[in-house]
């Protein structure tokens, strides 16, 4: 299984590429590189932008502006085989945490993370087997990645309070400042 980081997002929210943005000396997408190496040998960035850091390699996007849903259907295409995914601006996703979803995981089934009520769409496995009914999805133009999960019959693989810190989005500049806190306080 390869691991995709999906890094193709506009980053409306943030005003700024997330991914290169600077978190303790290194930028948000050099974190779930390093955080992925542990658990698996090939890393791919699925986005546009072609100045990221080295990974295994920078897959384009088939169809752009449909956010995570086209991102993964890229990957997909590209891997021919099941991916793990994650969000650029989730630096915190542990090797613990991934591996705790690699074992936890269902066969041929989409397996996301589920944090209370809260559920992660863009943390987690896609098997290969999805890319057809992900391609009709985005068609007929609908780009809401809970909707999908729901027709896809996920597996939700939830996770107790000790994860939360691993599951946050860096999505706005005061998500930034909670990460910064995250950062400082793990370096004391």
């Amino acid at each position: 299984m390869k691991a995709i980081i999906l890094a193709g997002g506009k980053s409306s929210r943030m005003g700024q590429d997330k991914a290169s943005m600077i978190l303790g000396g290194k930028t948000l997408i050099q974190h779930i590189i390093d955080n992925l190496s542990f658990v698996f040998d090939e890393i791919f960035i699925s986005g546009n932008h072609s100045n990221y850091p080295i990974s295994k390699g920078i897959i384009k996007d088939v169809t752009t502006q449909k956010g995570p849903m086209g991102g993964i259907r890229s990957a997909l295409e590209f891997c021919q085989e099941d991916i793990f995914v994650c969000s650029c601006d989730m630096p915190f996703v542990s090797s613990d945490l991934i591996e705790n979803i690699l074992q936890k995981k269902v066969e041929y089934r989409i397996n996301v993370v589920r944090f209370g009520e809260k559920i992660y769409p863009v943390v987690g496995i896609y098997p290969f087997s999805i890319l057809n009914d992900l391609k009709k999805t985005i068609e007929n133009g609908n780009l809401r990645m809970t909707s999908f999960l729901e027709q896809q019959n996920a597996h939700y693989i939830d996770f107790e309070d000790s994860f939360e810190h691993q599951l946050l989005n860096i999505n706005t500049p005061e998500n930034f400042k909670t990460a910064e806190k995250i950062i400082k306080s793990k370096l004391k």
